[in-house]
């Protein structure tokens, strides 16, 4: 019967802890049905590792019979009070990490944290203060401070200028929803188009009389080359060198390839859509100064969909963009520095940064980047307490259910929390964590963070961190 009831009691446990903490908590960490009708959910993004780190084995050995002790945490709860928090810990501890196998002259290394939503207790840790390389876990700090630092509600201009009579320059303002062809009507979101701007500008001068121009283009908002130094040079078929103006995250529209030049492909597209409208183009497409009268422009969506956007589908180059333009708001260079140099600042003067963290991108796939267990789950909380920052936790996927982790959480240890944690996921070789929220089976709302650095069996290690949370679901504490 308890089992039956557990998505209704992890529900009321929800609504129950958003009065104490604040109006918009529950609605941030309710399930939506609504994801599927919308086109929300998916199955997943491009990884960042090879393709089968994550694959499973070939013949996955069955779930050992509940009752044993590599699996004591997913024993069903008696009656009576609930387990203390030694209890809790001591089921965490006794997971099975056996195929966490370590790498000749490597070290396996585990850490979990997790705290009560309500007052902030740590309920149980284990090296929660090492840092680890968090690797798209990352993407929670960065979305945290940049809707710390802007009220969300923010835009950001792609625009046309005109210098002089029949010359035009493409301005980039660093929109990284923009697309070469509108969307289907419907579509959610909606973000502006090259079109819809090539559309604007040509009635613009066709209105003045102008039927032929030459085109340059100013992507120099963000003032860096585009690519970290601490990204391997193998990364580029999942990041787009980052820039202040492209179109479809920097894809070829046929090949859809990334660019390594999106702003020119950018320019290029539009330009096709200028003739088409009736302006005749001048073939050469070159850098030029954002100076001149505005003729037209699109504004981005709103900064508190980009950033939902950027956790739903754990998107690389989105959450980079977004780290930019956090730089630019707080007074730092448009720079990778500027950004991880403003993430910290945010998190620091929220009391979140621990001296031990150091982050070198926004988007978690540089190595470089150390956090620990401990400053993720707080992270974590305060996302989920916080109500301006409830689109995180609405761009945050449902166990088993929605997003990265529709296909995941599907054995015994790890099934409890179908249905009712979230979390954001992260993935490098030798490297998958996990961090979110869950209702404990007495009810309790909890943050957590679970990581795992040194196993070369990423399929392993994404069983381990998913288990991590159902116990933890699972469990009175």
């Amino acid at each position: 019967m308890k089992s039956s009831t557990r998505a209704d009691r992890a529900l009321w446990a929800w609504l129950v802890v958003g009065l104490v903490l604040a109006v918009g908590f529950a609605g941030a960490v309710a399930f939506r049905p609504a994801m599927r009708a919308l086109g929300l959910e998916v199955t997943g993004v491009a990884s960042t590792v090879p393709p089968t780190l994550l694959s499973p084995p070939p013949s996955p050995p069955a779930s050992p019979p509940i009752g044993t002790g590599v699996i004591a945490a997913a024993e069903p709860l008696e009656e009576g009070p609930p387990p203390a928090m030694a209890v809790l810990q001591e089921r965490l501890q006794a997971l099975d990490t056996t195929a966490l196998r370590a790498a000749e002259g490597a070290q396996v290394t585990t850490a979990w944290s997790v705290v009560d939503l309500a007052t902030g207790e740590v309920l149980s840790a284990s090296a929660a203060d090492q840092p680890l390389i968090p690797a798209s876990t990352t993407k929670l700090l960065t979305v945290a401070a940049a809707l710390s630092a802007f009220d969300g509600s923010e835009t950001f201009a792609t625009r046309v200028l005109a210098p002089e009579p029949g010359r035009l320059v493409l301005v980039g303002g660093g929109d990284p929803l923009l697309t070469s062809e509108p969307v289907d009507p419907g579509t959610y979101p909606a973000p502006p188009s090259l079109r819809e701007l090539a559309g604007l500008t040509a009635e613009a001068l066709q209105a003045e009389g102008t039927t032929s121009v030459t085109l340059g283009y100013d992507s120099t908002l963000f003032v860096d080359d585009g690519w970290n130094d601490t990204w391997p040079e193998n990364y580029r078929d999942q990041v787009t060198p980052i820039t202040a103006l492209w179109a479809d995250e920097g894809r070829d529209p046929t090949t859809r390839v990334r660019s390594r030049d999106p702003d020119l492909l950018a320019t290029t597209t539009f330009a096709a859509q200028l003739r088409e409208a009736g302006i005749a183009v001048g073939e050469e497409l070159v850098p030029a100064e954002a100076t001149g009268v505005e003729l037209a422009r699109v504004e981005s969506l709103p900064l508190h969909v980009l950033a939902e956007q950027a956790m739903l589908r754990s998107n690389n180059s989105f959450t980079e963009v977004i780290g930019f333009q956090l730089a630019l708001a707080t007074d730092e260079p448009a720079t990778f520095a500027g950004s991880v140099a403003a993430v910290e600042q945010q998190l620091r003067l929220l009391g979140l940064w621990e001296e031990s963290a150091v982050i070198r991108d926004a988007s978690g796939l540089s190595r470089s980047n150390l956090v620990p267990a401990g400053m993720l789950a707080r992270v974590m909380r305060h996302v989920a307490t916080e109500p301006r920052l409830s689109v995180v936790m609405d761009g945050l996927p449902v166990a088993g259910a929605t997003g990265t982790l529709r296909e995941r959480f599907a054995d015994d240890i790890a099934a409890p929390a179908r249905g009712i944690a979230r979390a954001k996921t992260g993935a490098l070789s030798f490297v998958a964590t996990l961090a979110g929220t869950t209702v404990t089976a007495d009810q309790r709302p909890v943050a957590y963070a679970f990581m795992t650095n040194g196993s070369p069996d990423g399929w392993a290690g994404r069983v381990w961190v998913d288990q991590g949370v159902g116990v933890v679901t699972n469990c009175g504490c």
